[in-house]
């Protein structure tokens, strides 16, 4: 007996909605990305890297979808299922979870600046009391009068 190698419309419509409701994981896993952007510092190439990483399980989801509920074949509607799911997550419940996400992180930064308060004064009261010191040493030491000489 022979394999089918088409879809029903019912089968392609069924496939359509799960690709629809499996761009909510892809939003979930973005949404991760997009925290860890919010909590370390990165620079261009960081991010780029994070993007390829990205689209590269993106793929393998894709390609895991496809073997597992459609025998292995893939169809334009997949990806696009995918994006509207995405989309729809994107726009409702990844605004929600990003809002909480960045008020947590605001908080969490002011309680760390409120506990770190007074060893930012020793620090300064440190330094205020031995950059005169340093500088004046400097001023007062050959290496100065040498560079003051050959200007």
């Amino acid at each position: 007996m022979e394999l089918e190698t088409f879809f029903t419309v019912q089968e392609q419509g069924r496939l359509f909605w799960y690709s629809c409701l499996f761009g909510i994981p892809i939003g979930i896993g973005f949404d991760l990305f997009r925290i860890l952007r919010a909590v370390l510092p990165h620079n261009k190439v960081l991010v780029a890297l994070e993007d390829l990483i990205f689209c590269m399980l993106y793929a393998l989801f894709v390609a895991a979808f496809s073997y597992g509920f459609a025998r292995g074949h893939l169809r334009w509607y997949y990806p696009a299922g995918n994006l509207l799911g995405f989309a729809v997550y994107y726009l409702t419940a990844g605004k929600v979870v990003m809002g909480v996400i960045r008020r947590i992180l605001g908080l969490l930064r002011r309680i760390f600046r409120i506990l770190t308060w007074p060893l930012s004064r020793v620090y300064a009261l440190i330094r205020e009391k031995t950059i005169p010191f340093f500088v004046g040493t400097l001023q007062k030491s050959n290496f100065v009068k040498k560079m003051r000489k050959n200007t």
